[in-house]
């Protein structure tokens, strides 16, 4: 059986406030290069993870993915 790796590790905790917003810490924004005016994807599994990704990077990696496929199609 293969082994996943996970490269996932918690730095912050967030609330969520009265008109249901959520504010990613300055320190994330700053790492993820995150700016005023982003549009950002929520990506939801097992109705209990909730990820954000950048349209763009989302764009990109699923490009990647599809790229792969293919190469792997393809063998």
């Amino acid at each position: 059986m293969k082994k996943h790796s996970c490269d996932m590790k918690l730095y912050w905790t967030t609330n969520i406030w009265p008109k249901w917003q959520i504010v990613i810490p300055k320190e994330i924004r700053d790492r993820l290069d995150l700016k005023t005016g982003d549009s950002l994807s929520v990506l939801l599994k097992w109705d209990k993870f909730i990820g954000l990704i950048r349209n763009n990077d989302l764009m990109e990696l699923m490009e990647f993915i599809k790229q792969m496929e293919n190469e792997k199609n393809n063998i």
